[in-house]
């Protein structure tokens, strides 16, 4: 199952000793990581990124508009992001909610990373909880996870029914409006037209792109899985079979 993870830690060295963890648990099967960042609460109340050398040559297998989004949000209402790779950190609001992470979740961990702590942010398919749970206990660190269950009603779909519905009512008074009231109703009309059509082209978007960030995610667990054999290569197939699930969903969405 896919999930966003996110585990506070009192400091860096034990952060960074958890993020040589958890790839330890990739390269043993127990988890697959997608995209992963490593961030600290400063003092001021901002969020800085860490960036660890050691991981640089590690790969990312596709996504982290998600958790960019996740991260910046880890900033709180008034907080910011700081460092070189802040300007990386991409993702909206949005394409956390629409993947399932919730309001009440993002409070768990903001409440948790309080100033001076730092937390390791991970996208990740695990299966179990308890190696990874074990692993971070040992180093101090404190989890919180949440499904990343794909949420079917978007803030786009939202926005077109709303535009529909309004095109609707207009269409209705136009038919008993004056004759002066005509023009300023059709242009009303056109301009709710082409924001009914941004807002279906804003979901065409999203869906082929978390399609592409799928099929990136499957062939690369598939190269995993031809180079592993027993327990390892038996739960990178079962996490293909359960991505390819997904994406004809997905795609039968679109």
């Amino acid at each position: 199952m896919e999930k966003m993870i996110v585990v506070v830690f009192e400091n860096e060295s034990k952060a960074l000793e958890g993020l040589q963890a958890l790839w330890e648990l990739d390269r043993e099967g127990d988890i697959s990581i997608y995209a992963e960042q490593t961030v600290a609460k400063e003092p001021t109340g901002a969020v800085r990124l860490i960036d660890n050398p050691d991981m640089s040559s590690l790969p990312m297998i596709g996504g982290g508009t998600a958790l960019g989004a996740l991260v910046g949000l880890l900033g709180g209402a008034v907080g910011v992001l700081v460092g070189a790779a802040a300007g990386a950190v991409i993702g909206t609001v949005a394409d956390v909610e629409e993947s399932g992470i919730t309001a009440e979740f993002v409070n768990d961990v903001t409440t948790a990373l309080t100033r001076g702590k730092v937390a390791l942010v991970a996208d990740i398919s695990e299966e179990r909880v308890t190696p990874l749970d074990v692993r971070m206990e040992q180093l101090g660190g404190v989890v919180f996870r949440r499904a990343r269950a794909l949420v079917q009603d978007t803030q786009d779909d939202r926005d077109a029914a709303a535009h529909r519905a309004e095109m609707e009512q207009l269409k209705a008074e136009r038919a008993q409006a004056r004759a002066d009231r005509l023009a300023k109703i059709d242009a009303k009309i056109d301009h709710l037209r082409a924001k009914l059509e941004n807002a279906i082209e804003r979901k065409r978007i999203k869906v082929q792109l978390r399609q592409q960030e799928r099929e990136v995610r499957i062939q690369a667990l598939q190269k995993k899985a031809d180079r592993s054999e027993g327990e390892i290569r038996r739960r990178q197939e079962a996490r293909i079979a359960e991505l390819r699930c997904d994406y004809a969903e997905s795609k039968a969405q679109g």
